[in-house]
């Protein structure tokens, strides 16, 4: 025998709420999407200005460079010109960057402090030496013609920072500290570098090439959005 079984107050189906249900999710996908399509667009701009802003920095340093050496006797030299610093070396200060690479080969960097008319001394990069040379960096002797540059960062790979004249850093306070002398106020590469050194390359700001690149991947990220957009709530 079959047994019939009833169901007191059946549920109904309400095809309104399941629409209305499934209008407010397509609300909330479409909200979110034009929500992504706005920070992507912002974020691609955001990149070309960055680019922007490169370019135009390199374009000041490279007018920077272009102009006449100027003699320099007091105070921090101008960033990115060209001087001649007028003073004196501290030969007996000078310290070494220990393992500068350089085409394979570990090295130093010979910072020798310049002290400047007015006491303010220049932390003067004088170039890469190799550490397997035999002998000493040279002594300088005439004049640097320098360009300043901001300061360094160099990763420190030990605990002991300081080993004699060897440094794993350019900390303007360690340095001072080091040679009992007053506080660093600039640094600057040597324009040429002495005999049995080789000259250390300037470093210009990069990346705009890296910045058109974020912008691309943004704008793309943005134009699909906004295919998605048009194709599941604005057609017909």
């Amino acid at each position: 025998m079959m047994a019939t079984i009833f169901i007191p107050n059946p549920p109904q189906l309400q095809p309104r709420q399941t629409k209305a249900t499934l209008r407010g999710k397509q609300w909330q996908g479409a909200i979110m999407l034009v929500a992504m399509i706005i920070l992507t667009s912002l974020l691609c701009v955001w990149q070309i200005w960055r680019a922007h802003e490169k370019q135009l920095q390199l374009a000041e340093i490279a007018r920077l460079q272009s102009l006449p050496m100027m003699h320099w006797s007091r105070g921090s030299p101008p960033l990115w010109r060209p001087v001649q610093l007028q003073g004196q070396w501290l030969p007996q200060y000078e310290i070494w960057l220990d393992h500068r690479v350089r085409a394979g080969k570990v090295g130093y960097h010979i910072i020798t402090p310049f002290q400047l008319q007015d006491g303010v001394i220049v932390m003067v990069n004088r170039g890469w030496w190799n550490v397997q040379e035999q002998g000493i960096p040279p002594t300088p002797k005439a004049a640097p013609k320098v360009v300043a540059q901001a300061w360094p960062r160099y990763m420190e790979l030990g605990g002991n920072t300081v080993e004699g004249r060897v440094f794993q850093n350019l900390d303007p306070g360690r340095f001072a500290a080091w040679a009992y002398l007053p506080l660093p106020e600039a640094y600057a590469l040597a324009d040429q570098a002495s005999s049995g050194l080789l000259a250390i390359e300037p470093e210009r700001p990069f990346g705009v090439a890296r910045h058109w690149a974020y912008a691309l991947t943004w704008g793309l990220l943005a134009l699909i959005g906004t295919y998605l957009f048009r194709r599941h709530y604005l057609r017909g």
